[in-house]
């Protein structure tokens, strides 16, 4: 649940706790807990030839991105679109999504989600894949139900 924010926050460019998870790495400019559970905003690297996440659903948050560098396709139910610098991509709750960054250039785009938790859920994430080994898809799982979101697999998803 969230409150209202009552402090100002101003982050400077390097600013931001940066978490790997899924081959990607966030600089979280603005957190959970910044905004009183109101938005999370991070800026995303994704390397070349990225395959993104994992198709999924959130079901709590709308998602939006900026994309800033880099060839993005973006699959939103099984439908994929170009995206390229200057491109806006809006998801809202509940439609299975996922996207990668084709080509030889990474990819860089802002990430907001409108409720807080997107941060939380990426760090739990990026500490159980830091784990020796192949990942856990189960713990994998249990985290994203844990934060309203969930895994799937939709038609021309790859």
């Amino acid at each position: 649940m969230s409150s209202t924010a009552t402090a100002a926050v101003i982050v400077p460019p390097n600013g931001g706790r940066a978490v790997k998870a899924f081959g990607n790495e966030i600089q979280f400019k603005l957190t959970s807990e910044a905004t009183a559970g109101a938005l999370v905003l991070g800026l995303a690297t994704i390397p070349a030839g990225s395959a993104g996440p994992p198709m999924h659903v959130h079901d709590h948050e709308d998602e939006l991105f900026i994309i800033v560098e880099g060839d993005y396709r973006v699959c939103v139910e099984g439908n994929w679109s170009e995206a390229g610098p200057g491109s806006v991509v809006f998801l809202p709750r509940g439609l299975a999504h996922t996207f990668h960054v084709a080509g030889d250039r990474a990819g860089k785009h802002w990430v907001l989600t409108n409720a807080a938790g997107f941060d939380r859920f990426y760090a739990h994430s990026a500490e159980a894949l830091a784990q020796p080994g192949a990942p856990d898809f189960a713990v994998l799982g249990a985290i994203a139900a844990a934060h309203g979101y969930r895994y799937v697999r939709a038609a021309g998803a790859v």
